[in-house]
């Protein structure tokens, strides 16, 4: 009994921080959008990870966490934080400067796409068929999505590109960060990446940032920041990793499914935009494709677990 039950709630645990992870990350778009009104893109995808170092310093001292030991490792957690903590934010906030927030969302929801195949590959497994007809439908639905424009002009094709790139980085990320996880632990990962990678960006941050510029920010400005600092790049993306160490990256990436559909509902409550008919229908496509993806994933995973519990039987 006691055997079961704790992959059960190792498992529930799992799923829960997964879901926080996503609800915090869901409502990052709209709020990218209301930082990016008054601060300059480049410089807020920056502050992002720059603001988060001291943070993050001061819970590897106090929490006594342990730095890679091996090359390997640091590898993983380098690739991991660089995707997360440079790449992502950069991109994507040049992006959504760019673009619509039901793009931006629309353009992420493809992420478990990305890592599960990733996933696959490191793993040395063949995706399933499945995988592969889910792949197409969700590009065809990024496909209409992309090649839509509403009159407002919101959306560009630009935006959607850089977005279509923090989404591709991104998901990499999430990969190396599981692969991370796994030798170092969550809270390692997370702010042993946050610091080095953030350390990195505060010459350019300070080179490209007028420093008269920040009394002109108001509280709307310091108040998006804080929340894409603290929740959207810390306590989401320690969530998500524990999550992936825990759950699997095949188990855990289709929680996602929920991610664009809390974007679009906050695109609409804090920044009324209109949703579409060519957003409705790159939505059904794009979530139906995720969902055929993930599930033909699951199967290759479980096939050769259940193989294996009939061969010990």
């Amino acid at each position: 009994m006691t055997s079961t039950a704790k992959p059960d709630t190792a498992m529930a645990a799992a799923y829960g921080l997964a879901a926080c992870a996503v609800l915090m990350w869901g409502i990052t778009p709209a709020i990218t959008a209301i930082q990016v009104s008054e601060i300059p893109a480049l410089q807020a995808g920056m502050m992002r990870s720059v603001f988060a170092v001291p943070p993050a310093l001061l819970c590897i001292y106090f929490m006594r966490l342990a730095a890679p030991k091996d090359t390997r490792t640091w590898g993983w957690l380098m690739l991991a934080g660089f995707a997360a903590f440079c790449g992502f934010p950069i991109l994507f906030t040049l992006g959504i400067a760019r673009t619509s927030t039901a793009h931006a969302a629309l353009i992420l929801a493809c992420m478990p796409v990305v890592s599960g195949g990733l996933g696959a590959i490191l793993d040395r497994r063949m995706p399933r068929a499945g995988w592969f007809m889910g792949a197409v439908v969700a590009l065809v639905g990024e496909a209409i999505l992309i090649s839509s424009r509403d009159s407002s002009g919101e959306a560009t094709l630009t935006g959607d590109l850089l977005c279509i790139m923090a989404a591709i980085i991104s998901g990499t990320g999430y990969v190396a960060g599981s692969r991370a996880t796994a030798k170092i632990g969550t809270w390692s990962t997370t702010f042993w990446g946050v610091a080095v990678v953030g350390l990195v960006q505060v010459p350019v941050l300070i080179w490209i940032t007028d420093i008269n510029a920040w009394t002109s920010i108001t509280y709307v400005g310091w108040s998006s920041t804080l929340y894409m600092v603290m929740f959207s790049t810390v306590l989401a993306y320690a969530a998500w990793y524990w999550a992936l160490n825990h759950g699997s990256v095949v188990r855990i990436a289709p929680v996602q499914f929920a991610q664009p559909v809390v974007s679009l509902i906050f695109a609409v409550i804090l920044l009324s935009e209109v949703i579409t008919m060519p957003i409705l229908i790159s939505t059904v496509m794009i979530l139906s494709g995720i969902v055929l993806a993930s599930r033909a994933q699951r199967i290759a995973v479980q096939a050769p677990q259940l193989k294996e519990s009939e061969d010990t039987k």
